[in-house]
């Protein structure tokens, strides 16, 4: 009887981990390899089940940090969010760690690109042509 005890705690205790290293995003807000002709004015990170956020990284193509006021949350939640800076074009990627409820880190990463848009070239494109006239 013993050993069926321990047997079954120590099934219980890997069914228990493995539900919870599944715990990925499912969904983010620009998404993975997403091409923006704007800025996106919000990052959302919403995971399968609830996570401890511990960090949250987006660096532009030089690989310089955006300052977007991320603070590691305290309390376990599905649903992370945050206004973001104007981006300038380029290529973004963007780094979570975070942790499940039994302590399983978790880590991944995405990318996102802002395009101009049409209007943007044609004004900068005026405003180059402009420019070439005042010389």
């Amino acid at each position: 009887m013993k050993f069926f005890n321990s047997a079954v705690a120590i099934i219980s205790l890997v069914l228990t981990f493995s539900a919870s290293a599944h715990i990925s995003l499912k969904q983010s807000t620009p998404a993975q390899e997403a091409m923006l002709m704007k800025s996106p004015e919000q990052l959302s990170l919403t995971f399968g089940g609830e996570v401890r956020l511990a960090k949250v990284i987006i660096k532009d193509e030089k690989n310089k940090s955006i300052n977007f006021d991320f603070k590691p949350s305290s309390t376990p939640s599905t649903d992370f969010s945050w206004s973001l800076p104007s981006l300038p074009q380029g290529t973004y990627t963007v780094k979570w760690i975070a942790l499940g409820g039994d302590g399983h880190k978790m880590t991944d990463t995405f990318r996102f690109m802002v395009h101009k848009s049409e209007s943007q070239k044609m004004m900068q494109e005026q405003s180059n042509t402009h420019s070439k006239h005042n010389h």
